[in-house]
């Protein structure tokens, strides 16, 4: 008998693997301010949870204010009281302390600084995004680019520098390295179809209301855009059900808990970010879970009663506003410097 068990014990570990920390999906999620507010980003997560593969996954938002994939900071940024943060600084540390299998990045808002088309801008974004897909891959992690959002959407008339104009052309510029093998998110048509129809449904619509920084509309509408792209690389169904209310609300304050805690753990140069829990203390609890995070570890605000918003975000509504008005404030008028 006691052979007998001897020998089937190797038969019974190859059907039943352990699994193995590495076998669980790491996901990285990086940017400026836009994913840096959390919402698109904890919605892209609610969605890769309702698979199986992705249940138990990490996944971080990594995402800074103001920060460029290209390095470029224009003079009196902010100011003058900090340069642009460039993901270079940051990179191997995300790389080498949280260990990705994919890393998800959008960059482009701020690489050309609002400013008309330069080509020694334009390079430098090019070379900071080879170069971002270098290190990941070489780190053994996939590699995901989206596209821009849309700038000045609702008042492009008075986008003087046709930065719009300029951020097609980055995209167009990343949409053409799929042929090399590349996988692009491009949100922008979605993107543009969504404010169009919004618009005609109700003229007052807004969808960024410094030209930059989405409203809570603005952000569920990127995440729709950019959903069947990562679904699509992912090999998970297109379909998804983003959550509402309460069940997204613990979504975003775990999410938003575990992006502080792991931006300090790997460090930045962006002042004004509020410092996270150590790492060892953030729970480990089933994803949606809710959690004990004050308004200093990123907590997002309580519910509120607010009109002509869509369920799933009536209560972030003032929670964007602030980000926007911070920025503003930064920057003294629409945000060129902050996003």
């Amino acid at each position: 008998m006691g052979m007998s068990i001897i020998r089937i014990i190797p038969v019974l570990l190859a059907l039943f693997p352990a699994q193995s920390p590495a076998a669980v999906p790491r996901i990285a999620i990086l940017g400026d301010s836009i994913p840096y507010a959390g919402y698109w980003p904890a919605l892209l997560e609610s969605g890769l949870r309702q698979n199986s593969a992705y249940r138990n996954a990490e996944i971080v938002n990594f995402s800074l204010p103001s920060e460029t994939a290209s390095g470029l900071s224009e003079p009196g940024h902010a100011q003058g009281a900090f340069p642009r943060p460039c993901i270079h600084d940051r990179l191997d540390a995300i790389l080498s302390r949280y260990k990705p299998t994919l890393v998800i990045a959008c960059y482009g808002m701020n690489d050309g600084m609002m400013q008309p088309f330069s080509k020694a801008n334009f390079q430098a974004y090019q070379k900071g995004m080879e170069r971002l897909k270098a290190k990941a891959e070489s780190a053994k992690a996939r590699f995901i680019a989206v596209t821009p959002p849309l700038y000045m959407a609702d008042t492009p008339e008075k986008d003087s520098a046709r930065y719009n104009a300029v951020l097609d052309i980055y995209a167009g510029w990343l949409n053409g390295q799929k042929n090399k093998g590349w996988l692009v998110a491009d949100m922008r048509p979605g993107l543009s179809r969504q404010i169009r129809t919004a618009k005609e449904k109700n003229p007052g619509f807004i969808y960024a209301p410094d030209g930059v920084h989405p409203g809570p509309e603005g952000h569920l509408m990127i995440a729709r855009s950019v959903w069947p792209a990562v679904a699509s690389f992912l090999n998970l169904p297109p379909d998804v059900r983003f959550p509402e209310g309460d069940a997204f609300r613990k979504i975003l304050e775990r999410h938003n808990l575990f992006k502080l805690a792991w931006l300090t753990e790997t460090g930045h140069k962006r002042p004004g970010i509020p410092a996270g829990v150590p790492i060892a203390k953030l729970p480990r609890i089933p994803e949606g879970a809710s959690t004990k995070a004050g308004p200093e570890a990123g907590a997002a605000p309580q519910p509120r009663c607010l009109k002509d918003t869509v369920p799933i975000v009536d209560f972030i509504l003032d929670a964007v506003r602030q980000t926007g008005a911070s920025m503003l404030r930064e920057n003294k008028g629409p945000d060129r410097t902050g996003s």
